[in-house]
């Protein structure tokens, strides 16, 4: 009986800390996948990176429309505020669509990939806007969802 009470109250424990952990999955490959479209989109800063700190800077949060679930880029190496489509580190293409906004499973996916990564991040949306030059009003009235055929970075045939 003991035992069996004892292997209940270290499940209970497995259980407690393994719920304290996001479920949140790595990113496909940028072969399988080379370009997102971000909705709700968001950019974060690095204030603090404890483990190679080259590889964290800006980076895109937001709603994966194509996944249908949050996501978190690579370092963001390029941007160009007129197509409104970023280039990471990683080589991915990212198209961000409307405005900029909060998405509660980026947000999810955030979290987690801050703790996974040892980081510590804050919003800089509103910087980069301005960084950038953005048109938010440009932005709010170019609605590119119907669009979504095309990747941003293929000519039209």
């Amino acid at each position: 009986m003991k035992v069996a009470k004892k292997r209940k109250r270290k499940l209970g424990t497995l259980v407690s800390v393994l719920s304290g952990i996001p479920n949140i999955w790595s990113a496909s490959s940028v072969r399988t996948e080379p370009e997102k479209w971000l909705d709700n989109w968001q950019v974060y800063k690095t204030i603090k990176a404890n483990i190679q700190p080259e590889l964290f800077g800006y980076h895109f949060v937001g709603h994966d429309i194509r996944g249908g679930h949050g996501a978190v880029s690579s370092k963001i190496d390029r941007f160009d505020p007129i197509k409104m489509c970023g280039v990471t580190l990683s080589g991915r293409v990212y198209q961000l669509i409307g405005m900029p906004g909060v998405n509660q499973d980026a947000q999810y996916t955030l979290n987690g990939w801050i703790c996974r990564n040892e980081v510590v991040m804050e919003d800089a949306t509103e910087e980069f806007v301005q960084h950038y030059k953005i048109d938010l009003e440009h932005v709010r009235k170019m609605d590119i969802r119907d669009e979504m055929v095309l990747s941003p970075h293929r000519k039209q045939t």
